[in-house]
């Protein structure tokens, strides 16, 4: 039996960490490219007629090929979104996404920018001209005493978002920051 998809594959991964479906991508007769879905199943015919055109090792590698696609087009738009932001610890050359997903404070590279990065907050018009309110104060404490850059980056929705809430432990420090996303 012939499928509508069978000789228009443009290509076959994976869609999940199980491995039991893959999506096969095709392109129907006016060129616009279409999905397909299709469970891991060697009993069932589609996927009999779909392993005779490719083999596991090559959706293996495809979704591979793809996933690391991803990850650099993920770490590319967070990288831009650094930029965007205006932090300066790009001007030295410091890989955005590395600094954030990796950060190790035994490191004195590493905790040499998050200090940069604390001062390149400070210098924010939204920080730099805040009221001198006690919210303000304490989120400026907070990104002082922050020793992690997720944790500046979550002190700074307080000047940004006024929907934004410190959360303090009983001796009213920052613990930690809440600000919805929309």
């Amino acid at each position: 039996m012939a499928y509508f998809w069978e000789d228009k594959i443009t290509d076959v991964v994976y869609t999940n960490a199980n491995l039991d479906t893959v999506k096969i991508l095709w392109k129907d007769d006016m060129n616009i490219y279409r999905e397909h879905y299709l469970k891991v199943d060697e009993e069932d015919q589609q996927f009999q007629a779909l392993m005779k055109v490719t083999s596991y090792e090559d959706i293996e590698g495809r979704t591979r090929e793809a996933n690391a696609i991803a990850r650099q087009d993920f770490k590319d738009a967070f990288d831009r979104y650094g930029k965007n932001m205006g932090f300066d610890i790009f001007k030295s050359g410091i890989d955005f996404f590395r600094f954030f997903s990796g950060y190790n404070n035994e490191d004195a590279s590493d905790r040499e920018k998050l200090f940069s990065f604390k001062l390149t907050v400070f210098e924010y018009d939204e920080v730099k001209n805040s009221d001198t309110s006690e919210r303000s104060k304490k989120a400026k404490t907070a990104i002082r005493k922050a020793e992690r850059p997720e944790h500046i980056l979550a002190a700074l929705q307080i000047f940004r978002n006024d929907d934004a809430e410190l959360k303090l432990d009983d001796d009213g420090n920052v613990i930690g920051v809440y600000f919805p996303f929309v």
